[in-house]
């Protein structure tokens, strides 16, 4: 998630609701990824996963084009993946190719 939406996008992650060990966790995706790895507890369970919606229109071609990105980088060079994502999204293609 963290490659598609970036590392500032705000989440929440409900673990094993309306269970004994019902957690939330909150913050961006970065820390939410480094407080998972670190804790095994939080790796169990079922999980819902909230994502903060997109503010304002260039955040939205950027995770779009973030989104595409890596998905042709399955198939295509880095480079022509980025081209091909920032034509398709309007998404700067520096920012793509770098991020």
């Amino acid at each position: 998630m963290v490659a598609v939406f970036g590392e500032t996008r705000r989440a929440a992650i409900a673990r094993e609701l309306t269970k004994l060990f019902e957690t939330v966790l909150d913050g961006t995706l970065a820390t939410l990824a480094e407080r998972v790895a670190t804790d095994a507890d939080q790796r169990k369970g079922e999980f819902v996963v909230i994502l903060e919606g997109v503010g304002d229109e260039a955040e939205g071609r950027l995770a779009e084009g973030r989104r595409l990105y890596a998905k042709l980088c399955e198939h295509l060079a880095p480079s022509q993946a980025a081209r091909l994502a920032a034509e398709l999204s309007g998404a700067p293609r520096k920012a793509l190719y770098q991020g």
